[in-house]
């Protein structure tokens, strides 16, 4: 079996993807709805098929991009040995996977990358879509939060500095015929906006990015908009914002309800539910259901589309060290293949993998120290029916 390894500025990520060329050529097929000639059709439990099924929906991954090393210095606090090589594991685990504790005073994190490093180091977005794409991943929703001006340019934000560079990552492997493409994650659900920095936000993206081939077209003309937090704003504010874009955007919510009050302001649902635990509350699968099936039953769009529902599927959650109190643990990878088949009974029109780097929470499933690939890998086996 050929492994995928992807390198950063002549150095190598830690761990490799472990994936036959079939594989890949089926996650990729699998996304267009085809089947290559000699994949492999047959031999995979009934479970992990029915699942891959379902992913036959586009499967993104949520991706952030506020890693700098100044970053990872203040999460790791002041007495992690930041230039040791290699780098110590923060912090460790109980027999169960949870029970964080820190082995640094001032440590909010579980895991660390072989060394740390800045999403502005040349190459290190590209590594990732190459990475991600290798893996069968459709694409990223990339999380961006603007300057909150229409007249705003990319020099203004880390965040928009970032997202041009990305765009340009899969623009560039998409010329060279990778799949691969882009939605939005609207950073507003840490605080907050005020109504007008939302919509010199969005006005800034739909003049830079509207019409950018980066972005997924698949489903609709327009790019896909998910807003983070929609669920914390008025109604007034779902109004003000969708009577400006909805016919340049695909506006997607993040609403842990479904109401007829909210449902003509947005053309779906993307719950970003991080900390759902299969293990110990299995009513979350016909919990989502109803939330889906809520979603599907009022009207249509105002462009004559369906609503769209995204389910969502992460690896594993623990935020303790972080100053939450919650810890879903990875189980080498069955908790994110049992979301996957729990919620597959939603029939999604997308999957939103929470994360690709969301560290501090533990939901990523980037390969780092700890776990390396194993949940890359294991979403890799969703998409392609495989093991």
């Amino acid at each position: 079996m050929p492994q995928r390894c992807v390198r950063v500025s002549g150095r190598r990520r830690f761990g490799c993807l472990v994936a036959t060329t079939a594989s890949v050529l089926l996650a990729a097929a699998s996304m267009l709805g085809a089947t290559p000639a000699g994949a492999a059709q047959s031999g995979t439990p009934a479970g992990v098929a029915q699942t891959a099924a379902a992913t036959r929906a586009p499967v993104f991954a949520y991706y952030y991009l506020w890693w700098s090393r100044s970053h990872w210095v203040d999460m790791l606090g002041p007495n992690y040995p930041t230039n040791a090589n290699p780098l110590p594991l923060p912090a460790t685990l109980d027999p169960s996977g949870c029970g964080p504790s820190s082995r640094y005073t001032g440590n909010h994190l579980t895991d660390v990358p072989a060394r740390l490093y800045s999403q502005d180091d040349v190459g290190f977005l590209e590594a990732d879509v190459r990475q991600a794409a290798a893996a069968g991943l459709t694409g990223f929703i990339v999380n961006w939060a603007g300057a909150g001006r229409a007249t705003q340019t990319v020099a203004d934000s880390v965040y928009s500095r970032r997202l041009a560079t990305m765009v340009a990552a899969v623009h560039k492997v998409n010329a060279e015929g990778i799949p691969f493409k882009l939605w939005l994650s609207y950073k507003a659900s840490a605080r907050l906006l005020p109504t007008a920095s939302i919509l010199g936000d969005l006005s800034y993206f739909v003049a830079t990015y509207g019409g950018d081939s980066a972005f997924d077209h698949s489903a609709s003309t327009k790019p896909t908009v998910i807003w983070q937090g929609s669920r914390k704003y008025p109604v007034s504010v779902l109004q003000a914002v969708s009577s400006r874009y909805r016919g340049a955007l695909r506006l997607i919510g993040d609403e842990t309800t479904w109401s007829s009050s909210r449902a003509p302001y947005l053309d779906g649902d993307a719950y970003y539910w991080s900390s759902q635990d299969p293990w110990t509350n299995p009513h979350s699968f016909p919990q989502l259901g109803k939330l889906a099936a809520a979603v599907r039953a009022g009207q249509r769009n105002p462009d004559g589309s369906a609503k769209v529902w995204v389910a969502p599927a992460a690896p594993g959650y623990d935020s303790k060290l972080a100053g939450g109190s919650t810890c879903v643990p990875r189980r080498g990878g069955d908790t994110l293949r049992r979301l996957f088949q729990g919620n597959a009974a939603t029939a999604p029109n997308a999957w939103g993998v929470i994360s690709w780097n969301e560290i501090a929470e533990g939901t990523y499933i980037d390969p780092m120290t700890r776990y390396g690939a194993a949940d890359l890998n294991a979403l890799t086996g969703v998409i392609t029916g495989g093991a």
